[in-house]
């Protein structure tokens, strides 16, 4: 073919890079000085910035930190029990940075704040650039570590209830580290009772855990392995966006648990870390490699399961004794008081970048026989 113009072949081609967009920052500010919060607010305006709050007592603070994320908390000490404040956000809440501003430069006042493994410090009188400087350091920091390491769970089950019974140590545990929790549950169990009934326990229970519940409308004992429960299932992994899958096992009596184990497999091919759990209706062929312990989380997953009342009443299987007993059981496999058995699907758990600090639970999830395929690394 014949080249017109062929200095274009040595002509240098640009490519669009779509920019990427800065990911919003929440802040928390706790100064006893209420005229400070007006300036912060003025100071940080039209910033990227999606929440800005403010509390004048540790007391106020520390529920806001407990019920909503903060990327960063911007303290003033001399508030009562601020340097309590101070501990208890590093000492709770893995991706949350601490900027201390004060107008107390003591040598013993600066040695509390140190301790406090506070992440930025600011002495008043400060410039409006400093505190703008200092406040976006910190929060795109740490949220940008976040973004990296925090696990992004998706508990996948048939019915209301089956989550729980099978993964819900985990997920309680997964919930302790910070990581973010979602369960989709493809029926509303009407073959188990009245469907408002058990969505109103299903909200209850996932709130107990922590996690965000998407309840689907498919016919209890009729899901398919088919297109549709795939094309449900991969909605929410495109919205999730999940670094790590619990679904059911194909190892189980129950039709509606082998479908949606079926078509889970094909809904998160691109996930990288894939766990199959165990439920009552499981056979003796279910064979585990992997045993997750929730020794210190046995209470929540309970409570969790206790929350539907309308099956805990009719169900000798999740009855508190028998799922402690279960727990007990498949613990001796790998030297844990209580474990919850998962089938390892795939594992490739450095997708996600690793935390430059060493994780102490680390070394409590061990597996055993990994599947030649499974990455072998935590």
């Amino acid at each position: 073919m014949p080249i017109d113009n062929p200095t274009e072949l040595n002509t240098p081609r640009l490519s669009v890079v779509a920019t990427v967009a800065e990911q919003p920052l929440s802040i928390l500010l706790v100064d006893s000085d209420e005229t400070s919060f007006l300036k912060a607010r003025h100071v940080l305006k039209g910033l990227p910035i999606t929440s800005l709050k403010s509390a004048t007592e540790a007391k106020v603070a520390s529920a806001l930190v407990a019920a909503e994320h903060f990327d960063l908390v911007v303290v003033d000490p001399v508030v009562p029990g601020g340097f309590d404040l101070l501990k208890e956000i590093k000492d709770k809440y893995r991706w949350v940075a601490t900027l201390v501003a004060t107008a107390n430069q003591t040598p013993s006042f600066m040695r509390q704040a140190v301790k406090c493994r506070i992440d930025g410090l600011l002495f008043r009188p400060m410039t409006a650039e400093e505190f703008v400087e200092q406040v976006l350091l910190l929060a795109r920091a740490v949220n940008a570590r976040r973004l990296r390491q925090q696990k992004r769970v998706l508990a996948i089950g048939a019915h209301p209830d089956d989550v729980e019974i099978g993964c819900g140590g985990a997920l309680a545990r997964h919930r302790a580290k910070g990581d973010m929790l979602n369960i989709l549950t493809l029926s509303r169990g009407a073959a188990g009772g009245d469907i408002n009934v058990r969505m109103a326990e299903a909200y209850r229970a996932a709130e107990l855990l922590g996690a965000k519940l998407q309840l689907a409308n498919l016919r209890d004992t009729h899901i398919s392995e088919g297109t549709k429960t795939i094309e449900i299932i991969e909605a929410t992994v495109r919205e999730v966006r999940p670094t790590h899958v619990y679904t059911h096992c194909s190892e189980d009596t129950h039709q509606d648990h082998r479908a949606v184990h079926a078509a889970s497999l094909v809904a998160t091919r691109s996930v990288p870390n894939v766990y199959c759990y165990q439920s009552p209706s499981s056979t003796v062929e279910f064979s585990p490699q992997r045993f997750v312990d929730i020794t210190h989380f046995i209470e929540q997953k309970i409570k969790a399961i206790d929350a539907y009342h309308s099956q805990v009443e009719r169900m000798e299987s999740i009855q508190n004794d028998l799922i402690v007993a279960t727990a007990r059981y498949w613990g001796r496999f790998a030297g844990h008081v209580l474990a919850e058995p998962l089938k390892v699907i795939r594992e490739r758990t450095g997708d996600i970048s690793p935390d430059p600090d060493p994780d102490p639970d680390r070394e409590n999830e061990q597996s055993a026989s990994k599947p030649l395929l499974a990455a072998n690394q935590e």
